[in-house]
């Protein structure tokens, strides 16, 4: 078989396009639409202009993030201080983080010893084993320490404003000249930093006001639909024999991370990742690859534009997994409907 005819077959080109089309859309959509409102999520135009303590340049050399806390400066400082690997994490989303192995856990609590910070320090990011295999670079250092007021650069410039008696403008500054950005690298970087620094505002936000971001009827169901998808793909697997030895990918992905971090979401989350990824190309072969595109567009969307997308993943998986229950519940009532038209 050539492969004009194979291609043919498959329809793979007219569908190929498509994906490619609708991809080079979405990317036309980040660069004009949505990278512009993420470099400066949730400031003002007037806070974008503001000098803010510890800057030494322009305020169109940084960029700035903020979130309004229905609490004041005192309230929120502390969970501030607490930032950091081997202290109360990042509050944001820790299932990502551990991807990477930084055994990371977030802490909903304040604890005394965490306090304690001062000019100088540095504020560990992931392990101390990682740390030696990456250098400096994993660690942030503590530039300004001005209490209820300035804290730089954990990651960024932490800036707070009251507002009135009872609340407190949040912001985060950080300079846009740094390597991370360099030459083309900043279309991965921004959005993965957005992603974390989002969840991070919102986790201090959470922790200041005493409420969760995400209602505990929502957490619950996110948690079934990620265990229940986790289980849909195992299974998956299981009716080929051929297949079962892919299934060690996802595995390998998945238990590493188990055991360095203990982090079951992570787990799972590298597990499906790679699940889907294995299961769509043994089943569709290079029909897969579009489909593939879309999907990859479709998580990368959720990441960007879900304010908690742990939980938006999971409330995705519990409707699809209650959709194809509800279809594959539907072949079996069509014989009996059709053995009662023809007996009436």
């Amino acid at each position: 078989m050539t492969v004009v005819t194979f291609i043919r077959r498959h329809s793979i080109v007219p569908y190929s396009v498509g994906a490619v089309a609708i991809f080079a859309a979405l990317c036309g959509v980040f660069l004009v639409v949505w990278h512009p409102w993420l470099m400066n999520w949730g400031s003002t135009r007037d806070e974008q202009a503001m000098v803010l303590p510890g800057d030494t340049e322009a305020p169109s050399a940084y960029l700035t993030r903020a979130i309004t806390i229905d609490a004041p400066p005192a309230a929120v400082w502390p969970w501030l201080m607490q930032l950091g690997q081997d202290r109360a994490g990042f509050y944001s989303n820790d299932y990502l983080e551990n991807l990477t192995g930084a055994n990371i856990h977030n802490a909903d609590v304040i604890r005394s010893e965490w306090q304690v910070r001062a000019v100088g320090d540095k504020v560990r990011m992931t392990t101390p084993e990682q740390t030696a295999i990456g250098g400096p670079g994993t660690l942030l250092t503590v530039r300004i320490l001005d209490p209820q007021r300035v804290f730089a650069d954990v990651p960024g410039r932490f800036v707070l404003l009251p507002v009135g008696d009872r609340a407190t403008r949040l912001l985060v500054r950080e300079n846009l000249a740094i390597p991370e950005r360099s030459g083309m690298t900043w279309l991965i970087w921004d959005p993965m930093h957005f992603v974390m620094e989002q969840r991070m505002l919102q986790g201090i936000k959470e922790r200041a006001e005493g409420q969760p971001f995400v209602p505990p009827v929502i957490q619950v169901a996110a948690h079934a639909g990620w265990a229940l998808a986790g289980l849909g793909l195992l299974l998956a697997f299981l009716p080929h024999r051929r297949w079962w030895p892919w299934l060690l990918l996802p595995i390998a992905s998945g238990l590493p991370i188990l055991w360095f971090t203990g982090d079951l979401n992570s787990a799972l989350a590298a597990f499906l990742a790679v699940g889907f990824t294995v299961v769509g190309a043994l089943a569709l072969g290079w029909r897969w690859w579009p489909s593939y595109l879309l999907l990859g567009s479709g998580v990368a969307l959720v990441l960007l534009l879900s304010p908690d997308n742990f939980a938006t993943f999971g409330v995705l998986f519990l409707l699809v997994e209650i959709a194809a229950a509800m279809l594959v519940r539907q072949p079996a009532r069509r014989p009996r409907r059709i053995l009662e038209i023809a007996t009436a």
